[in-house]
């Protein structure tokens, strides 16, 4: 009788899909402008308004929400993209960091569109001859152009 070497192996990646699931619930996207510069101070001013008082007289300047409304606005896009990528990261084609890198990319872009196309509530006639532009957020982009995203472990 002759011998048969037979080898069974395991191609189930249950074990990897358990890890996935739990990295998953280790990370989360942070998404503004970081730091102490300027910029956070300006991002402040314009996210929730502010009366600046001057010896006699004061200049208020209006809220401009950016960030919020544009949360407010894409959260479900924003969850439906998460969800379309996830299919990738559970197929182990695409790792969570990744997933995460995505999302955050995603969400600045569309706070960047915000920012260039806010237009309400206008610049004050003014502020628009001094700038040379009615864009309320828009002067040299640095705000703009500052928005980002963090992956962070929690």
């Amino acid at each position: 009788m002759a011998k048969i070497n037979v080898k069974v192996t395991d191609n189930n990646n249950i074990a990897r899909l358990k890890d996935v699931l739990k990295e998953l619930k280790n990370y989360t996207v942070e998404v503004g402008i970081f730091g102490s510069d300027e910029y956070v101070m300006i991002a402040g001013v314009h996210e929730f308004g502010t009366t600046i008082r001057r010896g006699k007289g004061s200049i208020t300047i209006p809220e401009r929400s950016f960030l919020r409304t544009t949360f407010d606005e894409k959260k479900e896009e924003w969850v439906s993209f998460f969800k379309s990528q996830l299919k990738q990261v559970l197929a182990l084609k695409m790792d969570v960091q990744t997933l995460y890198k995505r999302l955050g990319t995603k969400m600045v872009a569309d706070i960047q569109e915000r920012i260039t196309d806010l237009d309400a509530p206008p610049n004050a006639p003014s502020t628009i001859a001094q700038k040379g532009s009615s864009n309320p957020l828009v002067d040299t982009g640095g705000l703009r152009m500052r928005i980002t995203y963090k992956v962070v472990r929690k």
